[in-house]
């Protein structure tokens, strides 16, 4: 079994004792903080427990003053049910009844002998179902995961956006495959769907990045506002560049050098040759493939598995993916690779940018984003 921990500064020595004693007793304890006894906000830490049970991870045990803080945060979370325990028979009756998947304590109500009484209770127990799982299904769906970058909902959105991205890259392949003529002179032509969603993601992103940016501000260490600022510039970036700079939409004529060296005759970076090497093929192809391979396949990981690593991330503000972008952006390759076009780049670049864009509006790390996160 594994359990999540969490707790505010005035459970802190609380939480480690039950942590030690969780462990003596053989169960996997995964402690998100915070690590110290100085003052913080309980939400952060809340949040960071709640996500993890909401995605299917484990269960968890938060602790604040009270213990009342910390449930009502949890309980803001889709499929999470969170109960306040002040004794052993309520621990058993929340996981008979209600098959409690997040145990609440309070430090400053119950004894340490009690805390531990109760855990005890409560991870002993198990879930009597039958009548109760028609209960808990009235209202299990109830609660939205909160994404504090834009307080959109995630699940609605997210899901269309994937089948969106989904669907447009398995219909691109099919094009490729009986129909080439309309997929290069249609969907994947300069200025053409592909493209013109490709900078709708772009630009999202960006708006995304500078708005946490200006809502953060206050809040966030210089490291994070740079993260921010450097991650809002290369969406900017990218959709310049995947527009020419709107040259073709205002029409300008291209400067000498980028006529005589661009293979497009156009006013952007990714497709210059300088001294017989094509850019494209190089930096935004080679290079960026290992870079994103690493970002998708590799940090994640690394995020979940190394404290280290996840402080370094966290404190850059850098967006971890989750596991269904991983898996989506398999997708994305295999699409592109099985449609055996010389122009798979068109289905790869747009289902990658599409993905990278869902993931920065909703990361697996987002409790970062909280206006409430304080570093631990």
């Amino acid at each position: 079994m594994r359990i999540y921990l969490g707790s505010d500064h005035a459970a802190y020595a609380e939480k480690q004792k039950l942590a030690e004693h969780l462990k003596t007793k053989g169960v996997s304890v995964v402690d998100l903080g915070t690590e110290e006894n100085e003052s913080c906000h309980y939400p952060a830490y809340a949040m960071k427990v709640a996500r993890e049970v909401a995605e299917g991870r484990g269960k968890g045990i938060l602790l604040c003053g009270s213990g009342i803080g910390v449930s009502m945060v949890a309980n803001r979370f889709a499929g999470v049910r969170a109960a306040l325990c002040r004794s052993k028979e309520e621990a058993a009756l929340s996981r008979q009844h209600n098959d409690s998947n997040i145990l609440c304590l309070g430090a400053r109500v119950s004894s340490e002998e009690q805390l531990k009484e109760i855990t005890d209770s409560w991870l002993s127990t198990s879930f009597e179902g039958g009548r109760h799982s028609l209960r808990i299904s009235q209202f299990n769906d109830l609660g939205l995961i909160i994404n504090w970058g834009l307080e959109l909902p995630q699940k609605g959105l997210e899901k269309i956006l994937l089948w969106f991205v989904m669907i447009f890259c398995v219909m691109g392949a099919l094009t490729c495959k009986f129909n080439p003529f309309y997929y290069e002179s249609t969907l994947s032509r300069e200025d053409g769907i592909l493209e013109y969603s490709t900078v709708v993601a772009l630009v999202a992103g960006s708006i995304l990045c500078f708005r946490r940016l200006l809502s953060l501000k206050d809040r966030i260490s210089p490291l994070f506002k740079t993260g921010l600022v450097v991650l809002g510039l290369l969406f900017l970036f990218g959709a310049g560049e995947e527009m020419s700079w709107g040259q073709r939409v205002f029409g300008f004529h291209s400067p000498s050098y980028f006529a005589e060296n661009n293979t497009q005759g156009e006013v952007n970076i990714h497709n210059l040759i300088i001294s017989g090497v094509r850019i494209n093929k190089v930096i935004f192809g080679t290079l960026l493939g290992i870079f994103v391979a690493l970002y998708i396949l590799v940090l994640p990981y690394a995020y979940r598995r190394k404290k280290a690593v996840a402080k370094f991330v966290d404190s850059l503000g850098l967006p971890v993916p989750k596991a269904f972008h991983i898996l989506a952006y398999l997708v994305v390759v295999l699409c592109a690779e099985l449609s055996g076009s010389p122009k798979k780049g068109e289905i790869f670049e747009f289902g990658g940018v599409w993905i990278f864009t869902m993931m920065t509006f909703w990361p697996y790390n987002g409790h970062v984003f909280s206006p409430f996160y304080e570093k631990s």
